[in-house]
């Protein structure tokens, strides 16, 4: 059992500002039918609500998220579960994933929040650890509304995730952001993704057997998936449609074995990255024309970066000049949010691999720029 948080103590607590930037990507865990970017009206009491929600001596709407997909799938699933090493590992149950969705937002403005993620940052205030680490939610909540009294510029709150170190969590105060401080980047059904993501906190859910899929439905869920992981690699949107469409022409021809592959969006995208290579080698003989300005073809609706700053022109043509393996660990990563292992999966290589390739992307890109492109350009 934790132990109890001390009270706020009596003089002002004066916090330390830390800016999460305008584009950042946050990721949070809702259910489908409530709106991604929606805050949370409800208020917590003394045997209910979350560790910073409003209350009604200070009623505010919530919203939580993590830095991460593993941070914010771990904190809303592992809540209360005790870890076993002896007993292997966790096992989540089902009904805490079913019909829930993983969603990436990004921010549209700067966001100002109370730094609570180092022991600094929390002596600054006069807490502990106990503060962010406790399952004493009554006195954190009665923190959070002393924090918002004394520092009214706070928007939210940031603070270590407990089951996954060292990634950050959020929470916004609603009554403090805009309506439309954040927008939906992508999402995914929680159940596809959650037993990767838990896999490093040593958890599990038994997801049941999936019925044999129909091949339509199947085509219609994922082949802009598809096409968008060809693009990563090829940087030719009109070619990479042509060889998803191959690929899933392939699918439907060996679908009863397709249909009971473990993964048969992997399986398709091996397929189509198969299709590429050999349409890739046709092409050897020619140069490739390195991405330019002028260049009006876009990759893909969520990579469509339109010319209007100098940054962003920069920054498209330094990864149109990758060479193909580090693009397309890169676009995977960065502009679709797979996780390294998910892109491990899909292409069909060691984790290590993805990662050797990331770092060989992002210093490729730096010394194009001469900044780091995750961090925003300088002109």
């Amino acid at each position: 059992m934790s132990l109890p948080i001390s009270p706020p103590p009596a003089r002002p607590l004066t916090a330390r500002p830390v800016e999460l930037p305008e584009g950042i990507g946050l990721y949070r865990v809702h259910h489908k039918r409530i709106s991604s970017t929606m805050f949370n009206p409800r208020l917590a009491d003394h045997f209910g609500g979350g560790r910073f929600d409003g209350t009604p001596t200070d009623p505010y709407p919530h919203l939580y998220a993590a830095q991460t997909p593993e941070a914010a799938v771990a904190h809303t699933v592992l809540k209360a579960m005790p870890f076993h090493s002896e007993s292997g590992p966790r096992l989540v149950p089902l009904a805490a994933v079913v019909n829930r969705r993983l969603t990436q937002v990004r921010t549209t403005a700067p966001v100002l929040l109370i730094d609570l993620t180092t022991a600094e940052a929390l002596h600054a205030v006069g807490a502990s650890s106990e503060l962010v680490l406790s399952e004493d939610f009554v006195r954190a909540r009665a923190w959070s509304s002393v924090l918002r009294q004394h520092n009214p510029w706070a928007q939210g709150l940031l603070w270590p995730a407990r089951f996954h170190r060292p990634d950050n969590l959020v929470v916004l105060f609603g009554d403090r952001c805009d309506g439309h401080i954040l927008t939906e980047y992508a999402n995914w059904p929680l159940e596809e993704r959650v037993n990767a993501l838990l896999k490093g906190v040593g958890a599990a859910v038994h997801l049941p057997r999936p019925p044999a899929r129909d091949f339509e439905d199947f085509f219609k869920s994922h082949f802009l998936q598809i096409c968008r992981i060809l693009n990563a690699r090829q940087n030719d949107w009109e070619l990479s449609q042509e060889a998803a469409s191959h690929a899933f022409e392939i699918a439907y021809r060996k679908w009863p074995e397709v249909s009971e592959h473990p993964n048969p969006v992997g399986w398709v995208a091996y397929t189509g990255r198969r299709i590429l290579n050999k349409a890739y080698q046709k092409l050897a003989s020619r140069p490739e024309r390195p991405l330019t300005t002028s260049d009006t073809r876009t990759p893909c609706d969520a990579f469509d970066l339109a010319s209007t700053t100098v940054d962003k022109i920069a920054l498209y043509t330094a990864i149109g000049n990758l060479t193909r393996d580090k693009r397309e660990c890169l676009v995977l990563h960065y502009v679709d949010g797979y996780p390294v292992n998910e892109i491990a999966e899909l292409l069909c290589i060691p984790p290590g691999t993805v990662k050797s390739r990331l770092s060989a992307a992002r210093k490729a890109i730096e010394e194009s720029l001469g900044y780091d492109f995750r961090e925003g350009g300088t002109r």
